[in-house]
């Protein structure tokens, strides 16, 4: 088998789709080489030596590990999925690990497609962050970071983390809660798992938000901003950001969702390195 290519979202300051990529917890297995999954874009990539790179690096790949973060049910990467449809070479192994589906509309936040359309078939293996399909569950892979395993003590009642694009569209802004400590998605992983672990109760529109806040242990209650909140294995109370105080009593904590979340990820883990060859240590 060749080298490994690792396409999830990079070009991006959203912390994430920057974490959300196998190969930074299972190097052994997948190596280091990554590259925008939309990096064949003149759109994304404006220098045509960087996009031939990149189509060369995908032809060249003895396999291609797609995800995490929400790929699937977007209009933004149905480029991406036809490109790989396209120019996928016979023998390649394709696989999608932890992708989830991410339909969003304008609109009333209750009317969002909820599904899977995509074929599995392109696929060789495939492993999606949402439960509730025929499809493996295989949450983000984010939970194999050691920054979980540390205790962050309790250092406010209720924080608020969001979208940087919420904050910046004063519509979206105006509705969320006010007075309450606030941090964006584009926070350093760090700063954003001290912030989730230091708040008892973590209200969020970002899917990461309230994972992260999940896996330490924390409430959540989350403004959905696209279906990825539907698919979540440990639920979160779902609503719109004015009635939040409405929702506190259905707000719980899920003790064995972190080593659930690792379990799949080693499983998962496994399952590719019998495909592909190489070692599943590391995560």
């Amino acid at each position: 088998m060749g080298a490994v290519l690792n396409l999830h979202r990079r070009s991006t300051s959203n912390v994430g789709d920057l974490r959300c990529a196998p190969y930074l917890y299972f190097p052994q297995l997948l190596g280091t080489d990554a590259l925008d999954i939309l990096g064949f874009r003149s759109a994304d990539e404006p220098d045509p030596a960087r996009r031939r790179a990149f189509k060369e690096a995908f032809a060249a790949a003895g396999a291609i590990i797609v995800g995490g973060g929400g790929l699937f049910e977007i209009d933004f990467f149905a480029p991406a999925f036809a490109f790989i449809a396209e120019h996928r070479r016979p023998g390649q192994k394709l696989i999608a690990w932890g992708a989830g589906h991410n339909a969003w509309t304008i609109g009333d936040w209750r009317k969002l497609k909820q599904a899977f359309t995509f074929s599995p078939d392109l696929f060789d293996l495939v492993g999606v962050r949402d439960q509730g399909y025929s499809l493996r569950w295989v949450p983000c892979v984010s939970c194999m970071s050691g920054a979980f395993d540390r205790q962050y003590a309790a250092a406010r009642g209720v924080g608020l983390y969001v979208h940087a694009g919420t904050l910046k569209n004063e519509a979206f802004r105006q509705r969320l809660p006010h007075d309450i400590e606030t941090l964006s998605n584009e926070a350093g992983f760090e700063e954003a798992i001290a912030f989730l672990g230091g708040s008892e109760i973590v209200l969020t529109d970002s899917f990461h938000g309230a994972y992260w806040a999940t896996l330490l242990g924390r409430k959540v209650i989350a403004f959905p901003s696209s279906s990825k909140f539907y698919g979540l294995r440990h639920k979160v109370p779902l609503c719109s950001p004015e009635d939040w105080n409405d929702l506190l009593p259905l707000a719980a904590t899920y003790p064995d969702a972190l080593e659930e979340c690792r379990d799949a990820n080693r499983t998962f883990a496994a399952l590719v390195a019998e495909m592909i060859g190489g070692d599943a240590s590391g995560g």
